[in-house]
């Protein structure tokens, strides 16, 4: 799927990337995907509360990976927690819109 197919639904900034999130039908194999030469990530429209909200944090990782440039060798706990927990701060702080769609999205018990 291009860009040129629908339009994003939010934009994310990761770092000095911003990252087009696109609510798409899934296909059943995946609930999402990110891929870093189309600066986007993809979530099945089909989920919702806290599936959704956990899918796109999970995708936003995987960005978060790629342009932290953690590689297979730097799986060392500390190292990628470190650099997990940087970008996740400035994520939050530059994208006041997704601390705004996850609190919507994401239910309350009780």
């Amino acid at each position: 799927m291009s860009k040129q197919d629908i339009e994003p639904t939010m934009t994310i900034k990761v770092g000095g990337i911003d990252i087009d999130v696109f609510f798409v039908p899934g296909d059943n194999d995946s609930f999402g995907d990110f891929t870093y030469l189309q600066t986007q990530i993809r979530v099945d429209s089909r989920l919702e509360g806290g599936a959704l909200v956990d899918t796109l944090l999970h995708e936003v990782f995987h960005a978060i990976w790629s342009i932290g440039q953690l590689k297979e060798k730097d799986q060392e706990e500390e190292r990628a927690v470190a650099v997990m927990a940087s970008y996740m701060t400035q994520i939050l702080r530059d994208n006041p819109h997704l601390v705004k769609w996850i609190t919507k999205n994401l239910p309350r018990n009780g």
